[in-house]
């Protein structure tokens, strides 16, 4: 896998959309239709002067396009052992399905406002892979994150969650940092960070 370090050129950053878009452009093998090729989260943004992100991807990224530029990068292959404390930080979109009123055939997505639900929420993801540290974990909610497809208007509420992990099964935590935690990960959520504490 590669860790970049990406800088988004000050292009229509307010749409995060554009965000998925300019990054697509680092990877100009894949065609499009399918899943965007990496996982990344928006580390600081200036709307006049452009955004630093990191991205995960199994591909290797080009160094530059029109709208992106990757400032570093490293190839890491992270390795696992069990019972292993480890450090994470996870921007996610934490949400549960109800039924839509207007067409009860349907269900769609709604955000989990309140801290015990978004803890749950956390703790069902790990569940097999790690054993989450309840009295180290800091959760924040985080503002919102808008977006424009065509003639579709949305917005993303993410979640921003750090502590303290105890792994059970090095190989669900391999498959959690490859695929990412959760939904909206075309808008800059569920790529995983870890760190050896």
């Amino acid at each position: 896998m590669y860790l970049s370090k990406v800088f988004l050129q000050p292009y229509h950053l307010n749409n995060a959309w554009e965000w998925h878009r300019a990054l697509w452009t680092l990877f100009p093998n894949i065609k499009s239709g399918q899943p965007l090729p990496c996982l990344y989260r928006i580390e600081s943004m200036n709307l006049a002067k452009g955004a630093q992100v990191l991205m995960q991807s199994e591909i290797k990224p080009v160094l530059q396009s029109a709208k992106a530029n990757v400032l570093a990068q490293k190839e890491f292959e992270p390795q696992f052992i069990q019972n292993q404390l480890l450090r994470f930080n996870l921007l996610a979109n934490a949400t549960k399905k109800i039924r839509d009123k207007k067409n009860p055939e349907r269900k769609i997505r709604v955000p989990l406002i309140k801290e015990e639900d978004q803890q749950a929420w956390l703790q069902r993801k790990f569940n097999g892979v790690a054993d989450i540290s309840v009295n180290n974990l800091l959760i924040q909610n985080q503002p919102p994150i808008y977006f424009r497809k065509g003639r579709h208007v949305g917005k993303i509420i993410s979640t921003r969650f750090e502590g303290l992990i105890e792994l059970q099964s090095a190989n669900e935590l391999q498959r959690l940092l490859k695929q990412g935690i959760g939904s909206g990960k075309s808008f800059g959520c569920g790529l995983l960070s870890l760190a050896k504490t």
